[in-house]
Parts: structure tokens; sequence; C-alpha cells
């Protein structure tokens, strides 16, 4: 394992709005057409997420020399691996509540998991892509593995670099994170500013 080292975030502000998470049970974008008990287990659930939610993210900085040169860090100077998550408390509560056949509540708070998920992934992103920018570097989009060119499998080198035990994360076979509701990404930090298609307010 490489020398560079290892941040660790635990702060997070989680806010899911609710209009998210209708669009997720395939109300549209619309909140009108959602129907008042499902307003109510939303809000329920949503009450539920400060003792189920355990936000974490795990990151290093990397040299584009001390990465494996994969085609995903091409003209990057310095390169971010990242893995966070939301713990396992909120899926266990799910699976419990589908058990007990309570199947809209345990798909609500299943799809809230979802969201906190990308939220803290949002976060730290954000948090990552500001350190880019005190270095003088431009930061690009993150991008996770199993789209483009990033296969599935290379999940294994973000773990070999990554200290994802750290905070509950562990790799399967199928190169699937344990707990699902985890995300691991990549941010490239460019010289030049026309090597990135984020988007700078």
């Amino acid at each position: 394992m490489n020398s560079a080292k290892i941040h660790k975030l635990e702060k997070f502000n989680i806010n899911i709005e609710d209009r998210r998470i209708f669009i997720r049970l395939g109300y549209g974008t619309s909140s009108g057409k959602v129907n008042d008990q499902t307003k109510k287990i939303v809000l329920k659930a949503k009450n539920k997420l400060p003792s189920l939610l355990q936000p974490t993210a795990v990151f290093k900085i990397l040299d584009y020399e001390e990465t494996n040169k994969h085609p995903i860090f091409k003209d990057a100077k310095k390169v971010a691996l990242c893995i966070c998550t939301i713990g396992i408390g909120l899926e266990e509560a799910s699976s419990k509540l589908l058990e007990k056949n309570e199947i809209l509540e345990g798909l609500i708070l299943d799809t809230l998991g979802s969201e906190a998920a990308e939220d803290v992934a949002r976060q730290t992103d954000k948090y990552i892509a500001n350190i880019a920018k005190e270095m003088g570097l431009w930061p690009s989009k993150r991008f996770s593995p199993g789209y483009s060119i990033w296969d599935i499998q290379d999940q294994a080198y973000l773990f070999n670099i990554l200290p994802a035990e750290d905070i509950g994360v562990r790799l399967t076979d199928s190169f699937m994170m344990v707990p699902r509701k985890s995300v691991s990404f990549r941010i490239n930090f460019y010289k030049e500013k026309n090597k990135t298609s984020r988007s700078f307010s």
C-alpha cells in the first residue's frame, strides 16, 4: 500500500428532499400524485434516519505515478480514490420490515437509504473538489467502477488502496460492496481546466 495520507470524514448533514423519494418511488416530478398514506410513511421513515445512519467516507489523494495507470486516470496530475457508506443499520431495518410483510414501509426506507448514500457521496465529492482547487488543480466529475471503461472488477484496486474495513465496508467475490448503500469513485485532478467536464460557478 502506498504512503499517501488517509482522509476520513464522519460529519455529514444528510438532507433528503421528499421530491427525490417520490421520484424514486415512481411518482414522477409531481408530489400532488402521492397519496397521504405514502407521505406519512415517508415522514415516519425520515424521522428514523438519525438512529439508522452512520455516514462515513475514506479517501486518499495519489500522484498519478502512484496509481495503477488505468486509462480512467489519463492526463491526471493527481487522483482521489474514495469509498463512502451510510453503514449497515438502515439495510437491516429495511430487511426486517420486508420480512414482516410491511412492503411499502421497507421499500420507502430502502429508497431513503439510496438517497442518503448518494448524498454522502455528493458531499464527499464537494469536499475533495475543494481540496483540488486549493492545490491549484481542476477536479473532474466523480466516476465509479462499473461504468464505461472502468470495469466493476476494478473495485478490487480501490479496496487495495483504501482501508475500507475502517468504515465497515467489504467487497464480495462478485465485486459488490457490503453494505449495499455504499459508493466508490475516483476524481481526477488536472493541471488544465479544459481536461474536466465538471461545471464551476
